[in-house]
């Protein structure tokens, strides 16, 4: 018994051992992590750390200089282009590295290699929709072409050059949490991370939901819900701008009987909404420097790590500034010496769903025809269990997405192909390597010609005092309808047809109004002369025009303004309206509460208004209610848009049924949500809208939840829950550039960095810093510097 006793705390002290040492299912070896050396603690960085660094590496060609701003801002000097990207490489790397790793582990179907098995559907879809076979089209474009090979390769080479520095005390925090491990870039990486971004900007798709809408309602009615285009807009392309004249013939549409498919209604689809954005230019004839300013707020998640990060890359034939996207090399938005630039989402349509007609397990219908698969396996590995294989089927018009054995959303079970624009071979890389280095309009118009997936409203101005605007993208000469709903997927008719030549894209240079403005808007009026539809949002682009048009001197301070102004033309429109049907006598005394602050309201959804939150909530209850009868099983994403119901409303439309009784049941409906928010001191705007930017891990700790910002999805300033705007950006062209902007993150992904969340609070308040654009004859200011060196050297 003693000797018993005497082995209890050696057998104890090696099964604690053993398990501290062995990850336990998704929970990672808790001795390595908790080790005070090279466990998380390793991560923390001392407020004063200093980032002085030598360094000499395998690869480099010369010798390359990173000045290091106050905000931790890189700019880069380096004597040849190889060396450049290799630096943007292995910077991105150091700062950034488990982001891109996860980015593109999503983009490529591989999370369940780190989570388990609970993202096996995550995975299943990413393979099935094609995202690793479109990002190895694009790769091919990308590596035929020697400039923008070049920018790869030395982009992937700077990465591997800091992983291969990386040792488990290390790692960033999140691969100890997760217990996983970096592992080698390639080229193909960075394809997929621009994959990732095709998908997140094009993803949304109402083609299945609206199929099995047009089967439902009459014909009439579907028009007066879902037109193709809303009156009133202001397209991005300004109306007197001269067509292009079309060089393809518009086909002409097949049969209704052989070109749609048909749903039930229990086969519907909904995505997640759209991403927003703005963007605008004004000319030195409506500024008060008589210089243009260009301005982009592009509206994508809001996470930590961010999705940008800052720099200014010098070498010989370029000197450019702004952000960049850890794991892509170049600028994406930004300036040069010359020219600045913007992107704001398109939103036409470029992808496209086909109903299959399976013939036998191997074959399937196609012109009469029985036609063979292509069968492509997809080995899908778990994180402590076998790798699953899916076998995807491509067909003439794309993968199967969903089929028997995958289904759809709504238990949908028809083999389902996707044609996407985001297939075809493209080379954006190049694109980003010529517009970096643009130095006038028409330079500028060849490089975004190469940039074909996602659909872009590129804004442009340029020191001479030009301005410009392009919706740029390939697009594909369509009949009219086609893509719109799904489409029979057996008959030849329904094929994509030619590419519209990208010079006959939609543009405008210098329009007489002074100013362009795009926030996913109708692209054009109806003289553009091929067919489109997409998913345009109305609102932002209303609000912005209407301001631009009033503006005759306008200032930076201006445009600050205007990317942060909180009005919302919704509330402007509605709001009386739903007042006027609403009685008096009618209401109890809490609702008389609720409406009395609505009364001197001026619809600014600032971020203490209490108002605000009473005609959100009111609103969203309206609208719910106003088609709850007619859509009872549809999601708020399938029913008429809140610009098509706002017109309806104004002009009291009969589609809306009774009116005065959806206003008073919804008004009823809003007292008990609202008198929780207000018994909870949670009745102010940002409070119930809580806006958050969380950490990509959804971790609490490193999260920044319930900001103090206004704004909603209706206003200019979209700030939504995790949705708003990601970097602001306003540069007034002239002979001294002049340049600001902030994002809602840090430079640092390390949570345990003060430059972790740097520019939060600035981001929240509105305010912007001043870029340091360095040119030839300034010499940049540094708080820290890395001089770089070849390693043989």
């Amino acid at each position: 018994m003693r000797k018993l006793i005497a082995i209890l705390p050696l057998v104890f002290t090696s099964l604690l051992v053993y398990f501290l040492t062995k990850p336990m299912g998704s929970v990672p070896a808790l001795g390595k992590l908790l080790d005070p050396v090279t466990g998380c603690w390793a991560s923390a960085e001392s407020v004063n750390k200093n980032f002085n660094n030598k360094l000499k590496l395998d690869g480099l060609k010369e010798g390359v200089t990173i000045s290091f701003d106050e905000r931790l801002v890189p700019h880069i000097q380096a004597g040849n282009d190889y060396d450049l990207y290799y630096t943007q490489g292995y910077l991105h790397a150091y700062f950034r590295l488990w982001q891109m790793d996860l980015q593109t582990r999503a983009a490529a179907g591989r999370v369940s290699e780190v989570l388990g098995d609970k993202a096996l559907k995550f995975d299943r879809t990413q393979r099935r929709k094609g995202m690793v076979y479109g990002a190895e089209q694009s790769l091919k474009a990308m590596e035929a072409d020697p400039r923008s090979k070049q920018m790869l390769d030395a982009y992937t080479a700077g990465i591997n050059a800091y992983i291969n520095t990386l040792s488990f005390k290390t790692y960033p925090l999140e691969y100890k949490l997760a217990g996983f491990e970096p592992e080698a870039w390639t080229n193909l990486k960075s394809a997929l991370l621009l994959k990732y971004m095709a998908d997140d900007l094009t993803g949304y798709t109402e083609d299945i939901a609206l199929t099995m809408l047009r089967d439902v309602l009459s014909p009439e009615e579907f028009a007066a819900l879902y037109p193709e285009r809303l009156n009133g807009v202001n397209p991005v392309i300004p109306r007197d701008t001269i067509a292009p004249i079309p060089s393809l013939k518009i086909p002409a549409a097949p049969a209704d009987s052989i070109a749609w498919a048909h749903f039930t209604a229990t086969d519907f689809e909904v995505t997640e909404e759209g991403k927003g954005s703005n963007n605008w230019a004004v000319s030195g004839s409506r500024t008060k420097s008589g210089k243009p300013i260009l301005c982009n707020d592009p509206h994508l998640g809001l996470n930590l790590p961010s999705l940008w990060y800052e720099i200014q890359m010098t070498a010989p034939g370029v000197n450019v500034y702004g952000v960049s996207l850890p794991g892509s090399p170049g600028v994406i938005i930004g300036f040069n010496d010359n020219i600045s630039w913007g992107f704001t989402n398109n939103y036409r349509d470029v992808k496209d769903y086909y109903v299959i007609k399976p013939a036998t397990d191997n074959t399937y219908m196609f012109a009469g025809k029985e036609t063979v698969y292509t069968t492509r396996l997809e080995t899908i590995r778990i994180k402590g269990k076998q790798p699953f294989v899916d076998k995807v089927k491509y067909t003439v018009h794309g993968p199967v997405i969903y089929d028997e054995q995958f289904h759809g959303p709504g238990g949908l079970k028809k083999q389902i192909a996707l044609t996407w624009m985001a297939h075809k071979p493209s080379n954006e890389v190049l694109s980003l390597y010529l517009l970096n280095r643009s130095n006038s309009y028409e330079d500028y118009t060849k490089a975004i010609h190469n940039f074909l997936c996602p659909a872009q409203n590129m804004i442009y101005a340029d020191r001479s005092g030009n301005i410009a605007l392009w919706g740029q993208g390939q697009f594909i000469n369509k009949w009219q309808g086609q893509g719109r709903y799904v489409m029979n997927g057996a008959d030849s008719a329904t094929l994509w047809g030619q590419q519209i030549p990208v010079a006959e894209n939609p543009h405008t240079f210098n329009p007489a109004q002074g100013y362009i403005a795009s926030a996913n808007q109708t692209v054009t009026d109806t003289t553009y002369p091929y067919w489109y539809n997409g998913y345009f949002y109305e609102f932002r682009s209303w609000r912005i025009n209407s301001v631009l048009r009033n503006t005759k001197a306008a200032t930076v301070d201006d445009m600050f303004a205007l990317q942060n102004d909180v009005y919302s033309v919704l509330a402007a429109n509605v709001l009386p309206v739903m007042l006027t049907h609403i009685t008096p006598s009618a209401v109890t005394d809490k609702e008389r509460e609720y409406l009395n602050m609505l009364g001197d309201w001026d619809y600014r959804l600032t971020a203490e208004s209490k108002a605000a939150t009473i005609f959100q909530v009111w609103w969203m209850n309206l609208y719910n209610t106003l088609w709850e009868k007619r859509f009872a099983k549809i999601p708020d994403q399938l029913k008429p848009s809140p610009e098509r119901t706002m017109q309806l409303l104004k002009e009291n439309s009969p589609y809306l049924g009774n009116i005065d009784n959806a206003v008073v049941y919804s008004l009823r409906n809003s007292v008990d949500s609202l008198t929780k928010l207000k018994k909870a001191k949670r009745l102010e705007w940002y409070h119930a809208k809580n806006t958050s930017v969380r950490h990509l891990t959804k971790l609490a700790p490193f999260s920044f939840p319930d900001l103090k910002i206004g704004g909603w999805g209706n206003t200019v300033n979209a700030a939504k829950g995790d949705h708003g705007p990601s970097w602001r950006m306003v540069v007034q062209m002239g002979d001294n550039i002049e340049a600001y902007g902030v994002y809602p993150g840090g430079q640092s992904g390390n949570v345990g960095s003060k430059y972790y969340a740097t520019f939060l609070d600035k981001w929240v308040k509105g305010e912007y810093y001043k870029l340091n654009f360095y040119t030839a004859n300034t010499k940049p200011a540094a708080t820290y510097t890395w001089s770089i060196n070849p390693k043989n050297k």
